[in-house]
């Protein structure tokens, strides 16, 4: 019966598992994990492209919105000259596989007059208004 106990106390010079095992445990209880910084995402228009189509018959712009994926949105194109009435093209944005489409707008060039033009891809969704930087456009 002797073997028994013995084995059931600890020896000196036993393994460190059994150290280990009757030593009082120091560990300190779990502190609760920092919560992940959430990242800001910047929503924001992309005017990739404005000009006087090849043929003269048309002024087109196209562009995106970056931060966002989506259906649905407006897009709204909007050509601006001083003392010129707002040429406006909307579109409904779709979603492709990183941006929202805004698709091209392609207003005839008999809305415009000769000059220089700015236009603005302007993205409303949920409530909220983005604006892209303006491009010039020069209509011949």
């Amino acid at each position: 019966m002797s073997a028994m106990l013995a084995a059931c106390t600890p020896q000196p010079g036993g393994s460190s598992a059994d150290q280990a095992s009757s030593q009082p445990s120091t560990s300190s209880v779990p502190s609760k994990p920092s919560p992940t910084p959430t990242p800001t995402v910047t929503v924001e228009p992309v005017l990739v492209v404005a000009s006087v189509d090849v043929d003269g018959k048309h002024v087109t712009a196209s562009g995106y919105v970056q931060g966002v994926i989506q259906d649905g949105g407006a897009c709204t194109y909007t050509f601006t000259r001083e003392g010129s009435p707002a040429v406006k093209v909307q579109h409904e944005g779709v979603a492709d596989r990183s941006t929202t489409s805004c698709g091209e707008a392609q207003p005839d060039i008999a809305q415009f007059t000769r000059g220089s033009w700015q236009v603005t891809l302007e993205y409303v969704s949920d409530g909220k208004d983005y604006v892209s930087t303006p491009l010039a456009v020069e209509v011949p």
